[in-house]
């Protein structure tokens, strides 16, 4: 894995752009946002990830993408108002709305009492990757620094096709919890034997 740096404008809005691809392409939340709007919000949150400091690739390839941090890791508040103003001056409301409900982060409310975890916030393998084992290496590093801290590495989705990917890569699913439009938002957790 590498850490994104010193990259343009440009290629952050590229990555952004093939990452939203790959989320449009999936079941869940993603059906419920006009194609478009979705790709759009997802330049716009690798943007954030980026600024953040919290962006990484598989390889100079680029075949997936992950943004993560640990429990106690604050946002930057300039770069977060930055993504919430360009998201309502460039997302129809509705959009939004929906875009909203599938980023509950349910895993906050589900492990408050952890001393420490690893965040995973977002996670995907581009969709000339997939099938072909990047999901692994996608989450190798935030396992790794999990399995460092003995703490778990979690996160939530709202596709059951990634739920059984997950758990593939040694995740389990601790937690389902019933949304809007029919979605279920599933919390997983890869737990680390000392943790």
């Amino acid at each position: 894995m590498i850490k994104i740096e010193n990259r343009s404008p440009e290629d952050i809005a590229n990555y952004g752009r093939r990452i939203g691809e790959a989320f449009a392409a999936s079941p869940g939340i993603a059906e419920t946002i006009p194609h478009d709007d979705l790709v759009k919000s997802f330049e716009i949150i690798t943007e954030f990830y980026y600024r953040m400091g919290t962006l990484y690739a598989t390889s100079e390839k680029y075949e997936g993408f992950l943004a993560y941090w640990d429990k106690n890791t604050r946002q930057p508040l300039r770069p977060a108002l930055h993504m919430i103003w360009r998201m309502l001056c460039e997302i129809p409301f509705k959009s939004l709305l929906n875009i909203a409900t599938g980023s509950n982060e349910q895993y906050k409310k589900l492990y408050r009492k952890e001393k420490d975890y690893i965040a995973v916030s977002m996670v995907v393998v581009l969709l000339a990757y997939q099938g072909q084992g990047f999901m692994k290496k996608v989450l190798e590093l935030p396992f790794a620094e999990a399995a460092k801290r003995g703490c778990p590495c979690i996160l939530d989705t709202d596709n059951i096709q990634k739920v059984v990917k997950y758990e593939h890569c040694g995740m389990t699913k601790t937690a389902e919890k019933k949304m809007a439009h029919d979605i279920t938002l599933y919390t997983m957790a890869y737990l680390p034997t000392s943790a």
